[in-house]
């Protein structure tokens, strides 16, 4: 299968541009891509392998990613909402309300924080509080189903200079990172023993404090692992610089304007226990030329499809990017939003695509399936069924 980058990071730019209106900062919106970039990259790298990373749907990655640098507001019921929230949760809310396309990702920080709990030690080796140069840290709420890996991270300070009225956030990430890259990465979070150097950052909230929510796909890896419940997932989270940003302000270069560093040792082990008690998985076996949707998993916040899909770029497709666009819609005829995906490539060319989507309730599902970019051209249309409950 011929995969062309440069296409494949014009898709990205696209994608980015409908977060515009969301309060990411430029060196976020940088993670976003570089870990896009990352994603092509080694769909490149696995092309001929087994175990190839899904990388043709970049807006699914792109908004994972975009997830776990945002925060967003509460829905229509906001009392009854944040009952069920822990405080961390209820404190990104609240910092966030009334701002613009809060609504993009509300159901997502509202279902998994519905569904999250708190972290616990699990172990003498567990370390759940880090301080070191003024700056604490810490990690408060996790949720893990077996498909999708979430936990917020709360730091505290005392730093004179990322107190100041005018700093919005706090990142790992520094602008002159691109030009002189740091021999050793300013963060470094390794999950069940799979290491990433990628960038995170935290929203300043109300009461002085910074928040940030990270999300891991278990379907990302190469070689995806099927968890089971009771099943321990260790984290570790390794930072060794901060710096502060004020979103007001920008530099000669366009970049905003930050802090000085502030180094220091924050590492943080933790177990995230998989949770798959309320997992259940119902075969669906229905197919239209060539596509077919094998089975769906329900769980406690997210749908998990498997779509069998033929090689695109052969008659009766002609897809010559053998990528096409994929929409999965809801009972309210709406595009559920996508949080996680792997794509398991055939000697054929054609494939077996796992995807995880946010739970938007209900019981009957659509998928559309059309060539690239969505110009008319409809290679499938399957109505699908998921019972909600596993008793019924």
């Amino acid at each position: 299968m011929e995969v062309k980058i440069f296409d494949l990071l014009n898709d990205v730019q696209v994608n980015l541009d409908e977060y515009d209106t969301q309060d990411l900062s430029p060196e976020e919106k940088k993670q976003v891509q570089e870990r896009v970039l990352r994603e092509v990259k080694n769909m490149r790298k696995n092309n001929h392998k087994n175990g190839m990373k899904k990388g043709w749907k970049i807006a699914g990655i792109a908004a994972a990613a975009c997830v776990a640098v945002s925060a967003v507001a509460v829905g229509s019921n906001p009392v009854a909402a944040r009952a069920l929230l822990s405080e961390t949760f209820q404190k990104i809310i609240s910092g966030v309300e009334g701002k613009k396309n809060g609504d993009e990702l509300q159901e997502i920080y509202t279902k998994i924080g519905k569904e999250s709990v708190s972290v616990k030690a699990g172990d003498d080796k567990s370390i759940l509080k880090a301080d070191s140069s003024g700056i604490k840290m810490q990690v408060s709420d996790i949720y893990c189903d077996g498909y999708m890996l979430y936990y917020t991270l709360v730091l505290e300070t005392d730093q004179r200079d990322l107190l100041k009225k005018e700093i919005d956030g706090i990142s790992t990430f520094s602008s002159s990172d691109k030009k002189n890259p740091p021999a050793t990465p300013a963060c470094c979070i390794t999950i069940d023993g799979e290491e990433d150097e990628w960038p995170i950052g935290f929203q300043k909230q109300a009461d002085g404090t910074f928040t940030s929510v990270q999300n891991y796909s278990l379907y990302t890896a190469e070689n995806p692992k099927e968890y089971k419940d009771g099943d321990t997932i260790p984290v570790e989270v390794d930072i060794h610089k901060f710096y502060g940003y004020d979103y007001d302000k920008h530099d000669k270069d366009g970049e905003y304007m930050g802090t000085k560093p502030v180094d220091g040792n924050w590492k943080l082990s933790f177990p995230v226990i998989v949770d798959t008690s309320s997992n259940h998985t119902e075969k669906i076996g229905k197919e239209e030329n060539g596509i077919k949707v094998i089975e769906a998993t329900r769980t406690k916040a997210t749908l998990n499809l498997v779509i069998e899909e033929p090689d695109y770029s052969k008659a009766p497709y002609n897809d010559p990017y053998n990528d096409p666009d994929i929409f999965i819609q809801g009972e309210d005829g709406k595009d559920i939003k996508w949080l996680g995906g792997y794509m398991k490539e055939k000697k054929d060319g054609s494939k077996t695509s796992y995807i995880t989507l946010l739970d938007c309730g209900g019981e009957n599902f659509r998928l559309q399936v059309t060539n690239k970019n969505g110009d008319g051209e409809k290679f499938a249309d399957i109505n699908f069924k998921v019972k909600e409950d596993k008793e019924q």
